[in-house]
């Protein structure tokens, strides 16, 4: 069964390098299957009317930062962020929704916990990269890249257990001095406490579909290092990817056809679909496909395009 075309590319004059393509693309509505309601508490019930809702084998993993050594002014970092970083191609799956106060959305993030690694074996620890006890990690929204006219929304958990369920904070695309953030530990930052922090139900959603690239940086905000400042310095930006539907990521030409990069999810097959007009009845063409779904990034590369102009569209089943 097809979740319809979605996310439409054009590409102009196939064949010649050195063309351009159209910063924005257009949108075709999509519709989605395996529908699933979610019931979300917090103090009053609503209900999440979640469409084409997260793959049911798919995993949930968990971020951690920490500190690069135990020595005073080490920097703090993702202590397993090689496996999740955007460069890896993981993705934050953001899902298709009718919210009940904020109207359509693409809501997610159930895939992953951002965590602090623990210093004390009441929790867990000592954990190989905890941060220095006393430490108050923190984490900092500060760059934000994604479709033109997108935001990107953090939704804080009222009690780490029952899903969030009202926006914190909001940044749109373009951000590069973002100063929104949150509390990783879940101690008070006092002298000698546990960095340790890992509180679920927390979400992200996104107002328009597509591929959103978020700059995260962790600090200390605890006052319990040199001159009462912090006993970790700040960590480099950390990329993560964040998926809105499903969309078509770039298009490309290189010398021997076209390059598409898009999203997937696991237990998903995809296919790239093109056609040479738009109009009532297009003629799609699979060109690639069907695409094992990994949950990270796929990239197909090759495709051959005969004609002068050409559309592309991503289908999922």
């Amino acid at each position: 069964m097809n979740h319809g075309g979605v996310r439409r590319n054009t590409i102009s004059g196939a064949g010649n390098p050195g063309i351009g393509f159209p910063s924005h693309s257009a949108f075709i509505a999509p519709t989605f299957m395996d529908t699933r309601n979610r019931l979300v508490m917090r103090a009053l019930l609503w209900l999440l009317l979640a469409c084409g809702g997260a793959s049911a084998s798919a995993q949930h993993s968990h971020i951690n930062a920490g500190a690069r050594s135990s020595a005073v002014g080490s920097q703090l970092f993702f202590a397993n962020g090689a496996g999740f970083e955007a460069a890896s191609g993981f993705l934050i799956h953001l899902t298709a929704l009718q919210s009940p106060a904020y109207g359509p959305i693409f809501y997610g993030g159930s895939d992953v916990t951002f965590t602090s690694l623990a210093a004390f074996p009441d929790n867990g620890g000592p954990s190989a990269f905890a941060a220095l006890p006393g430490t108050h990690v923190e984490m900092i929204l500060e760059t934000l890249d994604g479709p033109a006219g997108g935001a990107l929304s953090f939704w804080d958990s009222f009690d780490g257990f029952f899903d969030a369920t009202e926006i914190t904070f909001t940044v749109p695309v373009g951000a590069r001095t973002g100063t929104n953030y949150f509390a990783l530990s879940e101690s008070d930052g006092s002298a000698r406490t546990d960095p340790y922090g890992h509180i679920h139900g927390r979400k992200f959603s996104a107002d328009v579909p597509g591929l959103y690239v978020a700059g995260f940086r962790l600090v200390d905000t605890g006052q319990n290092g040199p001159g009462s400042g912090p006993l970790h310095a700040p960590s480099n930006l950390a990329y993560f990817n964040l998926q809105a539907g499903v969309t078509i990521a770039d298009l490309s030409l290189s010398g021997d056809g076209v390059r598409v990069r898009f999203g997937t999810e696991t237990d998903r097959s995809y296919f790239v679909e093109t056609t040479a007009t738009l109009g009532a009845a297009p003629q799609w063409k699979t060109v690639a496909g069907p695409i094992a779904g990994t949950g990270r990034m796929a990239t197909t590369e090759g495709i051959a395009v005969a004609n002068a102009t050409a559309y592309f569209r991503l289908r999922v089943e």
